[in-house]
Protein backbone atom coordinates (compact mmCIF):
# COMPACT_ATOMS: atom_id res chain seq x y z
CA UNK A 1 0.00 0.00 0.00
CA UNK A 2 1.52 3.27 -0.95
CA UNK A 3 1.78 6.10 1.90
CA UNK A 4 0.25 9.70 0.75
CA UNK A 5 2.41 12.15 -0.05
CA UNK A 6 2.04 15.74 1.90
CA UNK A 7 2.29 18.65 0.05
CA UNK A 8 2.41 22.03 1.17
CA UNK A 9 0.03 24.90 0.15
CA UNK A 10 0.79 28.30 0.51
CA UNK A 11 -1.37 31.59 1.67
CA UNK A 12 -0.59 34.83 1.25
CA UNK A 13 -2.32 38.58 1.09
CA UNK A 14 0.22 40.98 2.27
CA UNK A 15 1.29 44.65 0.91
CA UNK A 16 3.62 47.48 1.29
CA UNK A 17 3.37 49.98 4.29
CA UNK A 18 3.11 52.29 0.97
CA UNK A 19 0.74 50.67 -0.51
CA UNK A 20 2.96 50.29 -3.87
CA UNK A 21 3.51 46.22 -3.76
CA UNK A 22 1.53 43.90 -3.31
CA UNK A 23 1.32 39.98 -2.87
CA UNK A 24 -1.53 37.27 -2.98
CA UNK A 25 -1.16 33.25 -3.07
CA UNK A 26 -3.99 31.10 -3.34
CA UNK A 27 -4.19 27.30 -3.26
CA UNK A 28 -6.89 24.96 -4.99
CA UNK A 29 -7.85 21.50 -4.95
CA UNK A 30 -9.36 20.84 -8.45
CA UNK A 31 -11.19 17.25 -8.32
CA UNK A 32 -13.39 16.84 -11.58
CA UNK A 33 -15.72 19.73 -11.45
CA UNK A 34 -15.12 20.59 -8.28
CA UNK A 35 -12.81 23.46 -7.11
CA UNK A 36 -12.33 23.95 -3.71
CA UNK A 37 -9.72 25.31 -0.69
CA UNK A 38 -7.72 22.52 0.90
CA UNK A 39 -8.10 21.57 4.34
CA UNK A 40 -5.12 20.64 6.58
CA UNK A 41 -2.66 21.39 9.24
CA UNK A 42 -2.30 25.26 8.95
CA UNK A 43 0.92 26.86 10.42
CA UNK A 44 1.63 30.54 10.51
CA UNK A 45 4.51 31.79 8.42
CA UNK A 46 6.33 35.37 7.39
CA UNK A 47 4.79 37.62 4.92
CA UNK A 48 7.28 38.94 2.32
CA UNK A 49 5.69 42.46 2.39
CA UNK A 50 5.09 44.21 5.88
CA UNK A 51 1.36 43.90 6.38
CA UNK A 52 -0.96 41.16 5.88
CA UNK A 53 -0.82 37.42 6.58
CA UNK A 54 0.62 34.57 5.58
CA UNK A 55 0.35 30.79 6.35
CA UNK A 56 0.78 27.22 5.12
CA UNK A 57 -1.72 24.35 4.89
CA UNK A 58 -0.31 20.89 4.96
CA UNK A 59 -2.90 18.63 3.13
CA UNK A 60 -2.89 15.51 1.10
CA UNK A 61 -4.34 15.78 -2.43
CA UNK A 62 -7.05 12.95 -3.04
CA UNK A 63 -6.24 10.14 -6.07
CA UNK A 64 -7.43 11.57 -9.67
CA UNK A 65 -7.61 15.14 -8.22
CA UNK A 66 -4.97 18.20 -8.85
CA UNK A 67 -4.11 20.45 -6.38
CA UNK A 68 -3.22 24.36 -7.96
CA UNK A 69 -0.45 27.28 -6.30
CA UNK A 70 -1.13 30.82 -7.63
CA UNK A 71 1.03 33.43 -6.91
CA UNK A 72 0.85 36.82 -8.09
CA UNK A 73 2.98 39.77 -7.48
CA UNK A 74 1.66 43.41 -8.06
CA UNK A 75 4.07 46.37 -8.60
CA UNK A 76 4.05 49.81 -8.19
CA UNK A 77 2.78 50.31 -11.92
CA UNK A 78 -0.01 48.21 -10.85
CA UNK A 79 1.46 45.50 -13.20
CA UNK A 80 0.69 41.92 -11.91
CA UNK A 81 2.81 39.04 -12.74
CA UNK A 82 3.46 35.74 -11.77
CA UNK A 83 3.43 32.00 -11.96
CA UNK A 84 -0.04 29.34 -11.89
CA UNK A 85 1.64 25.85 -10.72
CA UNK A 86 -0.56 22.50 -11.08
CA UNK A 87 0.41 19.25 -9.19
CA UNK A 88 -0.74 16.02 -9.18
CA UNK A 89 -1.89 13.46 -6.50
CA UNK A 90 1.82 12.70 -5.96
CA UNK A 91 2.59 15.95 -4.90
CA UNK A 92 4.84 16.67 -8.50
CA UNK A 93 4.87 19.56 -10.39
CA UNK A 94 2.75 18.70 -13.81
CA UNK A 95 2.11 22.00 -15.31
CA UNK A 96 3.50 25.71 -14.92
CA UNK A 97 2.36 29.09 -16.55
CA UNK A 98 4.21 32.30 -16.36
CA UNK A 99 1.28 35.25 -16.04
CA UNK A 100 2.76 38.56 -17.41
CA UNK A 101 1.01 41.56 -19.42
CA UNK A 102 -1.95 39.61 -19.09
CA UNK A 103 -1.11 37.07 -21.09
CA UNK A 104 -0.29 33.60 -19.71
CA UNK A 105 2.72 31.15 -21.52
CA UNK A 106 3.97 28.19 -20.12
CA UNK A 107 7.23 27.63 -18.52
CA UNK A 108 7.08 23.93 -17.41
CA UNK A 109 5.14 20.78 -18.13
CA UNK A 110 2.77 19.55 -20.42
CA UNK A 111 -0.03 21.52 -22.39
CA UNK A 112 -2.64 17.78 -21.71
CA UNK A 113 -3.08 19.94 -18.23
CA UNK A 114 -5.21 22.68 -20.08
CA UNK A 115 -8.64 21.83 -19.14
CA UNK A 116 -7.60 21.74 -14.95
CA UNK A 117 -5.64 25.39 -15.91
CA UNK A 118 -9.07 27.01 -17.94
CA UNK A 119 -11.60 25.54 -15.32
CA UNK A 120 -8.95 27.27 -12.90
CA UNK A 121 -8.46 30.44 -14.43
CA UNK A 122 -12.34 30.97 -15.47
CA UNK A 123 -13.57 29.86 -12.01
CA UNK A 124 -10.94 33.09 -10.36
CA UNK A 125 -11.95 35.46 -13.60
CA UNK A 126 -8.35 35.86 -14.05
CA UNK A 127 -8.19 38.61 -16.87
CA UNK A 128 -6.18 37.46 -20.61
CA UNK A 129 -5.84 38.53 -23.73
CA UNK A 130 -3.61 35.24 -24.74
CA UNK A 131 -2.20 31.81 -23.71
CA UNK A 132 0.74 30.58 -25.19
CA UNK A 133 0.59 26.75 -25.37
CA UNK A 134 4.44 26.29 -27.20
CA UNK A 135 7.38 25.71 -24.95
CA UNK A 136 9.71 27.72 -25.94
CA UNK A 137 13.45 27.18 -25.34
Amino acid sequence: MKSKKEIELYFERSRSRRNLHAKRRLAYIICDEKISEPSGTRIETKTLYSIGEAYIIKTIIPENCYAAQIDLVMNSRKKVKGYVSIYDHEGRLVLRMKYKKLKFRISYGDGRYRQIFLRLINHLKIPYKNINWRKTQ
